[in-house]
């Protein structure tokens, strides 16, 4: 079975807590603290790893933060190939506001990579992927990364014969120029490529199977929130609907969907079956608290029977 090597050049150290409300100029008392590896690949190996695929993350680590992040991913045990940096590995923050059921999402810049650390970075890409892999690139880019690195990085697995899945907004045309198996965007970031908002699920239909068609990618994936996700490839085109779920935190849903999907896609499941698979790894995230990912027993129930209930 091919792995799901993950790339995370800007990783965060995820930090979650409650509060009973959230006003300006005001102490806030908070509880419940929880720390989590964050960053959108480490997210997507540990969904992943969770799931039962063989998954690898790649990420940089720097400072306190760093070796936070690093504990907390050797605890989950997801294997991980760590490219230490100078700068500190940055901090993401998140309150729950239980007054008015809503959250607050406060992410801090990453540090810098010098030429010497992203040379690394492609060389444990490259010492790494084997055929038929999927190589994901995802999250933001660190400050004053090349515009062209997530390219480079699409060049180094074209040249291994692994298959480079683009989940990024960073340098998104310079990537798609050098070549792209599977693009994913979600409702909010397609209108960049599209050049306007396009209605569900027609329009988003028409773009998807044309991305393809015109080589964009082999394979066009785009997740549009309660409505579902569609998959447009040279075989046509897939959907899944959104599980209906008691949601309690968005963080993470998105990244956990491209952990389930490409976990399913390594087995050897159908397209359709795949985005199912995404579909209910993202609703059972969103059922947790914070910046925990889902519990495997409810991805199961959820695509086994559309309800975790009984569980």
């Amino acid at each position: 079975m091919p792995r799901i090597i993950t790339l995370t050049p800007n990783p965060a150290l995820d930090y979650a807590v409650h509060a009973d409300f959230v006003d300006p100029n005001r102490k806030l008392r908070c509880r419940d603290p929880q720390t989590h590896p964050g960053g959108g690949g480490i997210n997507v190996a540990r969904a992943a790893s969770r799931l039962g695929a063989h998954a690898l993350a790649i990420f940089t680590a720097g400072g306190v933060y760093g070796d936070a992040l690093v504990k907390a991913i050797a605890t989950e045990n997801v294997p991980m190939r760590m490219i230490p940096i100078t700068g500190g590995t940055r901090l993401a923050f998140h309150v729950s506001n239980h007054r008015d059921n809503n959250e607050y999402r406060f992410n801090l810049p990453g540090a810098e990579m010098s030429d010497a650390e992203l040379n690394r970075f492609f060389d444990a890409v490259r010492e790494e992927t084997d055929p038929d892999d999927f190589v994901v690139a995802s999250g933001s880019l660190p400050p004053g990364t090349p515009e062209d690195f997530w390219a480079q990085i699409a060049r180094i697995v074209k040249e291994k014969k692994a298959r480079f899945v683009l989940d990024s907004i960073s340098g998104l045309e310079a990537a798609l120029a050098e070549g792209v198996y599977m693009l994913r965007q979600n409702e909010f970031e397609y209108p960049a490529l599209s050049g306007e908002t396009l209605s569900w699920p027609d329009e988003i239909n028409a773009f998807a199977q044309k991305a393809v068609a015109d080589g964009l990618a082999e394979a066009m994936v785009i997740s549009h929130g309660a409505d579902g996700s569609i998959m447009a490839t040279k075989d046509g085109l897939d959907f899944a609907p959104s599980y209906k779920v008691r949601a309690n935190s968005a963080v993470g849903a998105g990244d956990s969907f491209v952990g389930g999907l490409l976990t399913a896609l390594s087995r050897g499941e159908s397209n359709e079956n795949a985005l199912k698979f995404g579909m209910a790894a993202a609703g059972a995230t969103r059922m947790s608290e914070g910046t925990a990912l889902f519990k495997t027993a409810d991805v199961i129930r959820l695509y086994e029977t559309g309800s975790v209930r009984g569980g």
